[in-house]
């Protein structure tokens, strides 16, 4: 397994080996590509990297480190996602999210959303997908590529989750709340309102937490997952920015943005297992 890290900045990708948590290698990318979001296709050996500088997917080859292909669309482009054969990508500037063939980058079509969609994330059992906007959560037919449903919520959403177990959506705002959604009803059940900004959800459903990662605060706060309350926070010396837990559920790895690492730690007790340089301002962590 491999930890995959975005460099804003340093313009480069980072790849981690799981089991040593020792920097494989950094890959340059080109002068004019910024990173942020990003997915990877395994089956291919290949990442999709919307440049949110200049409005282009770029396709990178992950063994011969080199850009093979690139797609212009236009505006600020943000989250990014693959589901079969298509790339899902929220465009901020244009307030819609774009359909492109896996393959071809040739365009399918768009769907107009609300104010600035930035993050979203698959339902894929129900071939959902949420779209998280400025006052309001957009939820969209992914195989009729039709709006199904949205509700309102007057506040700053950005970053979404889905709670596979419990059917409900986790919602960051630029407010300082993170907003609680029934998935069925798309009704808010419960607002946390401990946070000062935050941005990254996860979920370790065996240690029964809930993590996010708050910028403002410059930690990790904590939620008990059944009793749906604050428990607490881990401080990592640092801006918290990427939030990823491992698929066995024992490690947390945070990208921080003021020390240029990637930190680990372990989920059990909350501790530190090791900092890992990376490349500046790391962003996106995907454990694959």
């Amino acid at each position: 397994m491999k930890v995959y890290v975005s460099n804003y900045l340093s313009k480069s990708i980072s790849i981690i080996d799981y089991d040593t948590l020792t920097l494989e290698k950094e890959i340059k990318l080109d002068e004019n590509i910024y990173p942020h979001h990003f997915c990877i296709d395994k089956e291919k050996n290949r990442m999709y990297l919307p440049s949110s500088s200049n409005g282009i997917l770029y396709v990178l080859d992950m063994k011969n480190e080199k850009i093979i292909d690139s797609s212009s669309i236009g505006g600020s482009l943000t989250q990014i996602a693959m589901y079969e054969e298509e790339i899902f990508i929220a465009n901020e500037d244009s307030n819609s999210i774009y359909f492109l063939d896996r393959n071809t980058l040739d365009p399918i079509g768009m769907i107009c959303v609300d104010d600035m969609p930035h993050g979203f994330c698959f339902d894929l059992t129900r071939k959902k997908l949420y779209v998280p906007c400025m006052d309001s959560i957009t939820c969209i037919d992914i195989i009729n590529k039709i709006i199904e449903s949205k509700i309102d919520i007057n506040l700053k959403a950005w970053h979404v989750q889905l709670d596979k177990y419990k059917d409900e959506i986790y919602i960051s705002t630029l407010d300082g709340s993170v907003v609680v959604v029934d998935e069925n009803t798309m009704t808010i059940k419960q607002v946390f309102e401990e946070f000062l900004l935050p941005v990254e959800i996860s979920f370790n459903y065996k240690d029964k937490k809930i993590y996010v990662a708050d910028l403002g605060y410059k930690n990790i706060k904590m939620l008990d997952y059944n009793q749906g309350k604050y428990i607490g926070s881990i401080d990592i010396d640092g801006i918290p920015q990427g939030l990823e837990i491992s698929p066995d559920e024992e490690r947390l790895f945070i990208s921080d943005t003021q020390k240029n690492s990637v930190k680990v730690y372990d989920t059990l007790t909350n501790q530190l297992i090791k900092e890992i340089k990376v490349g500046k301002e790391p962003t996106t962590i995907i454990c694959v």
